[in-house]
């Protein structure tokens, strides 16, 4: 929890204004005549510095404007206490500023932005939809902003709208006025706009290896350039040969786009199965580890078959992810829900396990298929566990089909080196955005 802080009289010399989240004033006198009607009614927000320094303003900058204006010296403040986290600032700032009135468009719609975002960073991203699971949604802050969740939305699709495409919005005066421009725009375009301009800025060190990472490629073409005996894990999350975009439609599932998923047919899936682990032992050092996903029904037998075949040696006893979800199901009057996934893990050579004794279930919530950028996305923290289990801080790996990369994240996070390889530019555009805003 913040510290709430305590309310005292200050001078106003004692006062530092930083870089504001207001970039307008507005109305001035409008609010002169309030305030010297009804007086100040709220103080203002500030945060001790270090001894000696001003107190850093997190909130009323337009009501100090006034306050100067008619000579006051001393002012009510709420004086927040210097330990607390830049996020946690940032956070009480665009609160603050966000109850204060006449804020163009562009001003709100960023402001909603920023507080979303930051509140993410604080309480993790939510990534399930029970009552009490943790995190932060889009729900929460529409709740903490007193708006709806379409408006918040809806205010952070037209801040990144503006952002990518500044010239459209020129002539916009309203939120009325944006809306209809967005209206006619495509979420693609948009992110794509945006990774243009986020790989032409100068990125920071964790973006650019994050993105250098994420090699626009076939698989079989950049591994050739992969030296033998260079990787210590390999993750393969392939296409699982089922027709999952039909299988999609059928659910009633359209958050993401499935025109750029890439099936394999399956009178080709298990020879494509049996190059990629070919090539997948080619590189892979003398004591390895291999996670492959797959679809049980109907190739349990046949994926274990070609592991065996391309000389790894691997157990029936599965990897399973359970999704404490009800599941999925495309025949509820004659078949249970599906609400698990299975990895086969592999070895060659004789590796050691970095968790020894973990058990071979890993409880994680979906990520909500209103936040996934790929059919298959999985979450970061299941990806993290897994590394961890298989893989050492410096180990190298290698990720087939990245898609949504989450798994270039979480290796990151823990210190290994991941690279991979995906067909689809806009899956890399959504990965793009995705990291510059974390």
């Amino acid at each position: 929890m913040i510290d709430v802080g305590r309310v005292a009289m200050i001078n106003v010399e004692e006062i530092e204004i930083g870089e504001r989240a207001r970039q307008e004033m507005g109305d001035l006198e409008g609010l002169e005549c309030s305030m010297k009607e009804v007086g100040l009614a709220q103080p203002l927000c500030v945060k001790e510095q270090s001894e000696g320094k001003p107190y850093y303003l997190l909130g009323g900058e337009r009501r100090l404007g006034v306050l100067l204006k008619n000579g006051a010296t001393l002012v009510p403040v709420r004086i927040y206490p210097s330990d607390i986290s830049n996020i946690q600032t940032k956070s009480i700032e665009l609160a603050e500023n966000f109850f204060r009135k006449d804020f163009t468009w562009y001003e709100y719609d960023n402001l909603v932005r920023e507080i979303h975002k930051l509140q993410q960073e604080i309480h993790g991203r939510k990534v399930s939809t029970a009552p009490d699971a943790g995190g932060w949604s889009m729900q929460d802050t529409a709740t903490l902003m007193g708006i709806t969740k379409a408006g918040v939305s809806t205010a952070v699709r037209r801040a990144e709208a503006r952002e990518a495409f500044p010239e459209l919005f020129d002539k916009c005066r309203t939120q009325k006025d944006a809306s209809k421009v967005l209206d006619k725009m495509n979420e693609q375009v948009i992110k794509e706009a945006l990774a243009q301009k986020i790989e032409a800025q100068k990125m920071s060190g964790t973006v650019t290896t994050l993105s250098n990472g994420y090699i626009l490629k076939d698989f079989f073409e950049g591994v050739r350039s992969i030296g033998e005996h260079t990787v210590h894990l390999v993750e393969i999350d392939p296409p699982y040969g089922i027709a999952l975009a039909d299988q999609k439609k059928k659910d009633g599932v359209s958050m993401y786009n499935l025109d750029n998923y890439n099936e394999i047919g399956r009178e080709y899936y298990l020879p494509f199965l049996r190059k990629v682990f070919d090539e997948s032992y080619r590189v892979m050092t003398e004591h390895s580890w291999l996670i492959c996903w797959f679809a049980p029904e109907p190739w349990f037998d046949a994926v274990y078959q070609l592991l065996n075949l391309s000389g790894f040696s691997t157990t029936r006893m599965c990897g399973i992810w359970t999704k404490g979800t009800s599941g999925q199901n495309m025949n509820p009057q004659t078949r249970l829900a599906n609400s698990y996934e299975m990895f086969f893990y592999a070895w060659k050579g004789s590796p050691a396990l970095a968790k020894p004794g973990r058990g071979n279930d890993f409880h994680y919530s979906p990520v909500p298929a209103t936040q996934k950028t790929h059919p298959t996305e999985r979450p970061v923290e299941l990806m993290k566990d897994i590394y961890e289990t298989f893989g050492f801080p410096g180990s190298r790996v290698m990720i087939p089909f990245l898609g949504s990369g989450s798994g270039l994240v979480a290796a990151h996070s823990l210190g290994m080196n991941a690279f991979g390889y995906e067909l689809s530019k806009a899956y890399r555009d959504s990965f793009l955005v995705k990291i510059h805003r974390m």
